[in-house]
């Protein structure tokens, strides 16, 4: 009678491969909470409700974003040697997630509310010029001239001799 038995294939990682993984989540929670401060910074500059320049921070909050997702990727192709981590350490890095959805949401929510803020400031200049312009139109609606002076609108009283 065969018994087969299920062998199950075990990795050692030595102590120093496990510093190496937990530096990893260490630097991923630090990312991310790198990330909440730009987006915390940005939120107060939104939310002052003037426009303000953000560029500095959408230049920082970009790079931090690319940084956070590779190490996302990487945990996900190889989760199985992340889990060497210790608790302490995704418990950290689940807690800096949560912030970060957090403030980011915020984040999606004060820009749109600045994207409409300026998209309204717009309209208002470009309805202001057109009033501007079509009161300063010589002629009326049936393409007679509006002005009241004697003069062609070329030739003015200046040039007179």
């Amino acid at each position: 009678m065969s018994m087969k038995s299920e062998q199950q294939m075990t990795v050692m990682l030595s102590p120093a491969d496990i510093a190496k993984v937990e530096a990893a989540v260490d630097h991923a929670i630090n990312v991310a909470e790198d990330l909440i401060h730009v987006a915390q910074e940005e939120n107060r500059r939104l939310k002052s409700g003037r426009p303000a320049s953000i560029e500095d921070l959408l230049e920082r909050k970009q790079k931090l974003a690319n940084e956070l997702e590779s190490f996302l990727k990487t945990f996900k192709a190889q989760s199985n040697v992340f889990l060497l981590a210790s608790p302490k350490k995704f418990t950290q890095l689940q807690i800096s997630n949560e912030r970060l959805t957090s403030v980011l949401s915020e984040n999606s929510q004060n820009l749109t509310r600045a994207l409409t803020a300026n998209r309204r400031r717009v309209e208002t200049i470009m309805r202001a010029i057109r009033e501007k312009q079509s009161s300063s139109v010589p002629y009326g609606n049936n393409g007679r001239s509006c002005l009241s002076s004697p003069y062609p609108v070329s030739i003015g009283r200046r040039y007179e001799a």
